[in-house]
Parts: structure tokens; C-alpha cells; sequence
């Protein structure tokens, strides 16, 4: 009797089943890949109107929301890690311009002077400064900022202040200039904030996460990076709009 023949059907059957059965196991792993890849989306991504990558700090956000509740130091790590990911930017961390600063004896920066400081002893070219204006983290969540970018570069084409909150005296001397501003307050209940926060969540979820892009609405953390992603987009709007001004003359 040959070894073919030795074989019993029953065990033919096994091994065909067993193999019928792995068969089956990849075929749905693959479909469950190609399903999961379906359901994903590329976010969108902010891009710094530069021609080379431009080193930039934020100086800790000042309190101005009416509760002393607001982690000013958290909302700027937010801030910081939100502005990493802009293409053509590279950050300092928090707490090397926290060192800085308690080297240079700044509680806050204040003045042009304090900015000018600041950057020369970071060595960045630009240097965001904000306020935190407006601060509830109970659903639906409230958020305001009011940021304000200072640069290094083209310092006689654009005016400078001696206060960060008085725009009305200009002069041409050496040293960052008042860039940019953006401002705005983002309220969870609007519901053109609630739009806006749809398309930005678009990307940034696990496709099988229960909350779904209303994970935005649960943690402050990331309500947070989600306002740090629209001020940053008109801050940087703003300052291309600035050399692109620049360019025509």
C-alpha cells in the first residue's frame, strides 16, 4: 500500500478544511484592511509661507479669561505642539523659553523690548505672544485666544511697537516687528464653530473610535489643539498677505 493510500479520507478532509479555513481568515484580514484603509482621510495641514524652515517660540500665555481656573502654561504647550506640525516651522520647546525667561528675570512679555530679548537669547526668528481671552472647559466647551506673531527679519519694512497692546505708535528702529495678529473665540455651541470643527476633526480620529470627531467636544486638550489650529491659519495667512505686500514694491 502506498503512503497516499495509507491516508484516510477523514484526514483528506481535515486538511482541506484546515486550509479552506486560513484561506478564508486572509481573505478577511484583507477585506478588513482595505475597508479600514477606505475610511481613512488625510487632515489638513498648514504650510508657513517661507522659502526655508523658520525657527519659532510662543512665550507663555497671559490670563485674561476671568478665571483663574485656565492653565495658561497647558494651553501653550497645546499651542506649541499645534504649531509643529505647520509645514516650514520648527518650535522651542515650553520650557526652554520658561528658562529663558526666568534667566532674564520676564514674568511676561510685555514690550518690544521684552520680545527683542526674548528672540535674541532663543535665537528664533519669530516669537508668538497671546492672551487667553475666554475659558470654559464644560460641554459644550468655550475657547478664546488672541495671538499676536513678532519677526526677526525685514525689521525696517514693518512698523514696531513699544507696547504689545498699543498699535498706534510706530517707528523704525532695530529689532522683531509686529507681524500678525489673529484673534477669535470659539464657542461649542455655535454652530458654525461646530462646522468649522467637523473638518478639522476630519482625519485627526480613529475611524473605529465610539466618540467619533465629538471626541473634540469631550477633551479640552484637544478642543484646544483644534482653536491653536484656527488662529494659527490666520496668523499665517496674515503674514503672507504681509510679504506678499512686501514682494510688490
Amino acid at each position: 500500500m502506498t503512503s497516499a493510500q495509507s491516508i484516510s479520507p477523514l484526514r483528506r478532509l481535515r486538511g482541506v478544511g484546515g486550509s479552506l479555513r486560513l484561506s478564508m481568515l486572509a481573505a478577511l484580514l484583507l477585506l478588513g484592511a482595505c475597508q479600514g484603509s477606505q475610511g481613512l482621510h488625510r487632515p489638513d495641514r498648514l504650510v508657513a509661507p517661507y522659502g526655508q524652515t523658520a525657527l519659532w517660540a510662543i512665550a507663555p500665555l497671559v490670563n485674561e479669561s476671568g478665571t483663574t481656573a485656565a492653565d495658561t502654561i497647558r494651553i501653550t504647550d497645546l499651542l506649541t505642539e499645534e504649531l509643529q506640525q505647520v509645514q516650514g516651522i520648527n518650535t522651542v520647546p515650553v520650557t526652554r523659553t520658561l528658562a529663558v525667561m526666568h534667566r532674564l528675570r520676564m514674568s511676561a512679555v510685555t514690550t518690544i523690548d521684552d520680545a527683542r530679548s526674548l528672540m535674541d537669547t532663543l535665537g528664533v526668528d519669530g516669537l508668538i505672544v497671546g492672551t487667553v481671552t475666554a475659558w470654559d472647559p464644560y460641554t459644550p466647551p468655550t475657547l478664546g485666544l488672541a495671538l499676536q506673531l513678532f519677526v526677526q527679519h525685514d525689521r525696517s519694512s514693518s512698523p514696531g511697537t513699544d507696547s504689545l497692546l498699543d498699535q498706534s505708535t510706530t517707528h523704525t528702529r532695530a529689532g522683531p516687528s509686529a507681524a500678525a495678529q489673529a484673534a477669535g473665540i470659539f464657542d461649542a455651541s455655535d454652530h458654525a464653530t461646530l462646522e468649522t470643527l467637523a473638518v478639522f476633526a476630519t482625519g485627526r480620529t480613529h475611524p473605529t473610535s465610539a466618540y467619533g470627531t465629538d471626541i473634540y467636544l469631550v477633551k479640552m486638550d484637544l478642543y484646544t489643539k483644534f482653536v491653536a489650529h484656527q488662529l494659527l491659519a490666520r496668523l499665517l495667512s496674515n503674514e503672507h498677505q504681509r510679504l506678499a505686500g512686501l514682494t510688490e514694491y
